[in-house]
């Protein structure tokens, strides 16, 4: 994989990520108003990527439903598992 490749890849994980996010924006500001946050939790706060080796990971204190977690897993997935076609 270049290094081309991998960023355009980078980029189309996070902006599916970010759709996630934008799906469930409900959930994410509920949730901060329970937790007392002062901003509203994202996505982001639950998971890292990492860039060496691509393994993603969950934080140990990541509350997210798992509906939520197999979405970003599936996009994981999808983005850095298979062949895909990018322009």
């Amino acid at each position: 994989m270049t290094a081309v490749d991998l960023q355009k890849r980078q980029k189309l994980f996070y902006s599916i990520i970010d759709q996630v996010e934008k799906d469930y924006h409900l959930y994410f500001g509920l949730k901060s108003i329970q937790k007392r946050l002062s901003q509203t939790e994202r996505i982001y706060d639950h998971f890292i990527l990492d860039h060496q080796s691509l393994e993603i990971s969950f934080y140990p204190e990541s509350d997210l439903p798992q509906e939520i977690r197999d979405l970003v897993l599936d996009a994981h997935h999808q983005i850095f598992s298979e062949p895909i076609q990018l322009r």
